[in-house]
């Protein structure tokens, strides 16, 4: 019995770890850019803090980024 739930378990821990390595994707350092042009050859989809705008947009989420740049991005 001890045989077949060890493996089971092991695929188990496996598989639910794998959704959270395929959503972080590619992270890009932040800098700061001089326009929205520039800011757009990183972000083609756009730049968001949080994901609560993603989903509509599609926007990368980077807080540090968009900290770094929310001027550039039309913030007052």
């Amino acid at each position: 019995m001890r045989k077949i739930i060890t493996p089971v378990l092991l695929s188990m821990l496996v598989l639910a770890a794998s959704p959270a390595a395929m959503v972080q994707g590619k992270q890009i350092p932040p800098k700061k850019y001089s326009s929205c042009a520039a800011l757009r050859k990183d972000f083609p989809k756009g730049l968001a803090f949080s994901t609560l705008f993603v989903e509509a947009t599609g926007a990368t989420v980077n807080a540090k980024a968009y900290n770094l740049n929310w001027k550039a991005l039309g913030g007052l």
